[in-house]
């Protein structure tokens, strides 16, 4: 989905004021005490955005990671802002400079539509269908051929019997396919005994027309 423009905008100055924020919070608490505060914040979040990403099916965020650095930098950034704020207007002067630069970066920056994460249950989904797509391939390549043109005939009349049962769609699926390479053997080596079934319009047991005179 596109951001507006006016949202862009926000999103891009909010970024700028927290940098700000961020830049005063170091020198509020000194290099060391800021980057202990930022790994002691990221260590208790990550592991918690993590399972939450896992669990559910459709998290509203990518990367568990990103989530911790982004409440780690929120955390860095309330005493810094407390510190600009009492700057006066030294310390609103430079959070402005921040915002106007990041927005004009944003501008600048060609907007691109994000990509869209399946969920965890299309995820499962789709790897179920791989997994009944191998298993079908592996019927379908034990059926090239190493049957005889009765066994053919067999495997079709048995088709015929299952979509007259009924059968779910994965199935049908899989029943075309292999009655489409039953037709083609039929063709390739019972040519005549195969126009002479369709003449009589298919029939369940093309057997009566194919094993008269076959090649195999």
């Amino acid at each position: 989905m596109q951001l507006s423009w006016v949202r862009r905008v926000g999103i891009a100055a909010g970024l700028g004021v927290g940098t700000a924020g961020a830049l005063a919070g170091v020198l509020l608490l000194g290099p060391l005490a800021a980057s202990l505060l930022l790994l002691v914040v990221f260590v208790l979040v990550w592991p918690l955005a993590a399972v939450v990403r896992h669990v559910t099916d459709d998290a509203p965020y990518s990367s568990a990671a990103l989530v911790a650095g982004a409440a780690a930098a929120a955390v860095l950034c309330l005493p810094g802002l407390v510190r600009l704020l009492a700057w006066g207007a030294l310390g609103l002067v430079s959070a402005l400079i921040l915002a106007a630069l990041f927005v004009l970066i944003d501008l600048a920056v060609p907007d691109r539509a994000p990509r869209l994460r399946p969920s965890r249950k299309q995820r499962k989904l789709v790897r179920l269908t791989e997994t009944q797509l191998a298993a079908d391939e592996q019927l379908i390549a034990s059926l090239q051929c190493p049957l005889s043109i009765e066994e053919l005939c067999g495997v079709w009349s048995e088709t015929a019997t299952q979509l007259t049962q009924g059968a779910d769609p994965r199935d049908r699926q899989a029943v075309a396919e292999v009655r489409r390479i039953c037709l083609d053997e039929f063709e390739r080596r019972n040519p005549d005994g195969f126009n002479r079934w369709l003449d009589a319009g298919a029939p369940a047991n093309p057997g009566r027309y194919l094993l008269g005179n076959s090649n195999n």
